[in-house]
């Protein structure tokens, strides 16, 4: 007759007052009741299956006063909001950047030297131009590029010229053969000559006449000059249709 199995000690028993849960938990081999019941993660949870007789029994829990609308519409508002900015984020998570799709869509082509420098961080020369032909050269770094040679530059070096009127002191046309033809036509032309004599040794003396008389046969007029300048911009977008070349820098 086979022996009958020994009786689990109290403090190992799950149904016994006197069950050590610590002791249990060191005992290798020890099986609960239910081994599929999955366990409960907090102490309000366990509130449930006390019996009636515990105070801390979830029957034996007050009843909770009704919510008022105000609270009810408030925590609607709260789900919307976190709902709106968990879309917000989902949606910026799937869009790609901008600049990189568009960069991806020119890497065949003519356009592909500008591709190359932008993914490798290379420095570019742009040659442009204005309506009277070149204006001057650009050397930065490209941050975006499109098929119509539109570029965003920056930390960009330029040199370029600008057309400016320049004002200068030059002859009357026609004011001196005027002056003759009255001194020719005067009464006594000795007399007169002899006076402009003494005029003109008076303003070889005073540079007061001097000015008076170059104002009577000069005028200013404004004359196109080209001037070269050089200035340093953080970043640029320069226009397809001013460029006329680019080229690489090693």
């Amino acid at each position: 007759m086979a022996d009958p199995a020994p009786s689990p000690s109290p403090c190992l028993d799950f149904f016994s007052l006197d069950f050590d849960a610590l002791a249990a938990l060191r005992t290798e081999g020890l099986q609960p009741p239910n081994p599929r019941v999955r366990p409960l993660d907090n102490l309000n949870k366990c509130r449930r299956i006390l019996p009636s007789d515990v105070p801390e029994s979830l029957i034996n829990a007050p009843v909770r006063e009704p919510r008022s609308q105000e609270s009810i519409a408030a925590q609607q508002r709260a789900k919307a909001r976190t709902s709106l900015i968990l879309e917000k984020a989902a949606e910026r998570a799937r869009q790609a950047r901008v600049l990189d799709t568009i960069v991806d869509k020119l890497r065949q082509g003519p356009l592909g030297l500008l591709v190359r420098c932008y993914e490798e961080r290379a420095r570019i020369q742009v040659w442009t131009r204005h309506t009277h032909g070149i204006r001057g050269t650009m050397v930065g770094f490209v941050r975006a590029v499109d098929k119509h040679f539109n570029m965003v530059m920056h930390d960009v070096d330029e040199q370029y010229s600008v057309l400016r009127r320049v004002p200068r002191l030059v002859n009357k046309r026609g004011r001196v053969k005027v002056l003759q033809h009255e001194e020719e036509t005067s009464e006594n032309a000795i007399l007169r000559k002899a006076e402009d004599e003494n005029d003109s040794q008076r303003k070889e003396q005073s540079p007061d006449g001097i000015d008076a008389l170059t104002d009577k046969i000069k005028e200013l007029k404004l004359f196109p000059k080209l001037e070269y300048r050089r200035r340093h911009l953080k970043q640029v977008f320069l226009r397809g249709d001013s460029v006329v070349m680019v080229r690489k820098l090693v």
